[in-house]
């Protein structure tokens, strides 16, 4: 059986791929079985997205925002895209009030990056999902690892049913991207001591870790991820 590895699309936008040319591309890789939509609010897909979208086995959806404008998208999304499983989102930027009982089931919500003012504590999201039980938590390592926040603090927020590798605000896109893109996973400081094993039944996703013409670096990444999921 697979690990449950995801591709996060927008590595693809960042060169201006569009979402049918990044289906098209992913679908000559066997590395893994997950999508994680990035689209803008509003968008409506194509009959052949929907198509290559129903070959995967798990589809998230990044909706990063959230405003009571969203809520008929958002149940678009959750009727029209296929094995539909939720949407992730960042707390900073949402209408908490505007989320129902119905859509509160299908939200994952991220700890947040040192960019952000809030949601950034392992406590935060603690107390944003008392009060939001239903939903999830999606916890990025890269974000917890650059706020100097040891991941063990996180072990006492729900447990996820996300994992983000991302890398963020480090300048590695300044110049040369093809160069300077890191492996997620290979950047984390020794500190933080991130023992990604007892997360193997999570989804991993994979944020901001390859180029489209450099299909060795995903794999990389994804043997990388593998071989900590079965150490």
């Amino acid at each position: 059986m697979k690990n449950k590895i995801s591709i996060w699309v927008w590595n693809f936008r960042y060169y201006n791929y569009s979402l049918t040319e990044t289906l098209n591309h992913l679908e000559k890789f066997e590395w893994f079985n997950w999508v994680e939509i990035v689209v803008k609010h509003w968008y409506i897909f194509s009959e052949l997205e929907l198509n290559k979208l129903s070959k995967y086995e798990y589809n998230t959806l990044h909706l990063i925002w959230f405003k009571e404008k969203d809520i008929e998208w958002i149940k678009y999304c959750l009727k029209t895209i296929p094995n539909f499983k939720h949407f992730t989102l960042h707390p900073d930027d949402t209408d908490f009030d505007s989320i129902s009982k119905e859509i509160e089931q299908y939200i994952s919500f991220e700890n947040m990056d040192i960019r952000k003012k809030s949601y950034r504590q392992a406590n935060e999201m603690i107390e944003l999902l008392k009060k939001l039980p239903q939903t999830w938590f999606t916890f990025d390592i890269n974000h917890a690892e650059e706020n100097k926040i040891p991941f063990l603090e996180f072990e006492k927020v729900k447990f996820p049913n996300k994992i983000h590798f991302s890398v963020v605000n480090k300048n590695y896109y300044s110049n040369n991207p093809e160069i300077k893109t890191p492996h997620a996973l290979a950047c984390l400081e020794k500190w933080f001591n991130f023992n990604l094993k007892k997360y193997k039944d999570c989804i991993i996703v994979l944020e901001w870790v390859f180029i489209p013409w450099r299909d060795d670096l995903i794999q990389k990444e994804i043997n990388l991820a593998n071989k900590l999921l079965n150490a």
